[in-house]
């Protein structure tokens, strides 16, 4: 491993000492996902690692500015700017810098019940997301965060707050931005805020999919089928859930008949309203109103 003596210029390390690591390991709280390392290496000339065995943790490794290389699984893959590589455990690899436009990186090893199943979201044989500048924003704000809570100790307590920080960056990578494949083929992920903003500012009447696609300034399959790989459901369906959850609004804070709530929402017909609401919430309207929340 060629990562012992480098050192850049404004660099950020945590690494956390093995009796450390054991406690936090051996907590329920940990057990499932907890860090083990992390840094910022920022224009990380000559910057190289190579491990031909792997690690018994997985890397996530964000490049903020410049470029980088990976090697994995016999494949080179390039990392650009607003793209994060994930290596699983085990993986021997190798990766590095551009020698002419040095990465700047966030980075972090972590191990746990829960580390593989978050590598399993990966596409087969593929390492590298590419996220929306928002998200990218966030996650670098996170990074920022962990660093100052290291900072101020290296205790159980605030181990088991950076992990839990490093759960939601995974969380955001994967379940908000969708998955992009890396490589030659890699996708760029689409940022569908507008989309939702659009749907939500439209809950009193229905939207078709050519409206939606049209504001996002795709052609309706493919509008379609990026929002189902990043959010899970399908576009129309995500403006029911929204103009459910405004029902849900409506039933909680005023004294609306559940046929005042329908015409609200732009439901003509307050028993397909009823049927579209116990579809989506597993109960009708009233038995929503009248259960006990908080």
């Amino acid at each position: 491993m060629k990562d012992k003596t480098q050192r850049f210029p404004g660099q950020i390390i945590h690494f956390l000492p093995a009796n450390l690591l054991g406690h936090v390991g051996r907590h329920p709280l940990g057990v499932g996902l907890h860090i083990k390392c992390l840094g910022w290496y920022p224009k990380a000339r000559r910057h190289r690692i190579e491990r031909p065995h792997g690690l018994d943790e997985s890397i996530l490794i964000f490049c903020t500015k410049g470029k980088g290389w990976a090697v994995i699984d016999g494949r080179r893959f390039t990392i650009a700017a607003g793209e994060v590589f994930v290596i699983p455990a085990n993986k021997p690899h190798a990766y590095g810098a551009d020698d002419q436009a040095p990465w700047s990186i966030h980075w972090a090893h972590f191990a746990g019940t829960a580390a593989a199943s978050y590598a399993s979201l990966l596409p087969t044989h593929e390492y590298v997301l590419s996220i929306p500048s928002g998200d990218a924003k966030e996650i670098a704000r996170m990074f920022r965060e962990s660093y100052r809570l290291a900072s101020t100790g290296l205790t159980e307590r605030t181990v088991l707050l950076v992990s839990h920080t490093l759960r939601y960056v995974l969380g955001r990578l994967f379940f908000q931005t969708g998955r992009s494949l890396g490589g030659g083929s890699r996708a760029i992920a689409h940022d569908f805020t507008k989309s939702i903003e659009f749907m939500r500012a439209n809950v009193a009447r229905s939207l078709t999919l050519q409206e939606l696609s049209r504001q996002a300034g795709l052609s309706p399959t493919r509008f379609s089928a990026l929002f189902r790989e990043q959010t899970g459901s399908s576009p129309v369906d995500h403006h029911i859930r929204l103009r459910m959850q405004a029902a849900c609004h409506y039933l909680d804070t005023t004294a609306l008949s559940v046929k005042e709530v329908a015409a609200k929402l732009g439901y003509d017909d307050p028993y397909y309203f009823s049927r579209i609401f116990q579809k989506t919430l597993g109960c009708s309207p009233l038995a929503y109103r009248r259960s006990v929340k908080g």
